[in-house]
């Protein structure tokens, strides 16, 4: 698969701003400020600029509230979709969304969902945050300790190269006042993943390797989501691709998920192009999907972005 191919395809069809900011994002190439700014100004970055509140959250962070209805039901949706945009620090949206999150960390800033009655949420909250917080980066102190608390869980859980349950419970028991094999935050968490990938870095390659060969062969599911990794295309392919796009943070995926990774190359149409129909979720590129080459454009490049290094 000839990646540079794909793209002169794609820039053949005068793609948005959008695609093209995220083409130029994808391939690590300098953005000049007229497409910084017709991109920043587009329609999907607007939505996140008009709903944003003055503190940088958007309400709720992690539990909706079904009384309400928002464009983002909740802070981890709108960080979810500046994700997928690729848009830096450095920019007063990202800034503010950042300096929330790390004053929620602090506890400058009031948990705005509330506390659920159950032995779990109180580690969790913090790591529902800092995984969001990941993918912009931090130099926060109360960041780094989250990371360093689930980071040590996750070498002791693997200290034998492969997961073991007795080693988690003491660990997860000593460290965060619970067990959490089994639970919303076990190491098999979708939020785990997502922290885990941001900082891939600071992981050694051995243990980055058996926690993802855990996550494709234990038969368990991803939490938060419906996914379980060794029933590969089987499963939903939004949730799948979502799951997919963490791991590919991580510098074995390629390896690991080989199989899958070829299996995904195969479905691209005669074109070069992959389309996953209007029912892929994802967070959209283009303006909308009315025209069916907007649509292949946009499953393209979210296919692309497993393939290429981050």
């Amino acid at each position: 698969m000839n990646v540079s191919e794909i793209i002169d395809r794609i820039q053949e069809l005068s793609p948005c701003a959008t695609v093209r900011y995220r083409i130029k994002r994808m391939l690590k190439q300098e953005i000049d400020s007229e497409l910084f700014d017709e991109f920043y100004n587009s329609k999907w970055v607007e939505l996140l600029k008009t709903n944003q509140h003055e503190d940088g959250g958007y309400g709720r962070f992690h539990s909706r509230n079904s009384k309400i209805k928002q464009k983002f039901p909740t802070t981890e949706k709108a960080a979810d979709s500046i994700k997928m945009l690729d848009i830096q620090r450095g920019n007063p949206l990202t800034d503010k969304l950042c300096d929330y999150m790390e004053k929620i960390l602090k506890h400058e800033i009031e948990w705005p969902d509330g506390f659920e009655k159950n032995k779990w949420y109180r580690p969790a909250q913090p790591l529902f945050v800092a995984s969001k917080l990941s993918t912009f980066g931090s130099n926060c102190k109360e960041y780094m300790d989250i990371f360093n608390c689930w980071h040590t869980i996750l070498k002791e859980a693997f200290a034998n190269g492969e997961y073991d349950k007795m080693r988690t419970k003491k660990i997860s028991n000593e460290l965060l006042g619970c067990d959490i094999d089994g639970s919303y935050i076990r190491l098999n968490s979708i939020y785990l993943i997502e922290l885990f990938g941001n900082m891939q870095a600071e992981i050694s390659e051995e243990l980055k390797q058996n926690y993802l060969r855990w996550l494709h062969h234990s038969g368990k599911m991803i939490g938060y989501t419906g996914v379980v990794l060794n029933q590969g295309f089987n499963n939903n392919f939004s949730e799948l691709y979502k799951v997919y796009f963490l791991l590919s943070k991580f510098s074995c995926f390629k390896t690991e998920f080989k199989e899958e990774l070829s299996f995904l190359k195969n479905r691209r149409n005669k074109d070069g192009f992959w389309n996953f129909g209007k029912n892929f979720s994802c967070q959209k590129l283009s303006d909308d999907w009315r025209s069916r080459d907007r649509m292949n454009t946009d499953h393209t490049i979210m296919a692309l972005l497993l393939f290429v290094s981050h």
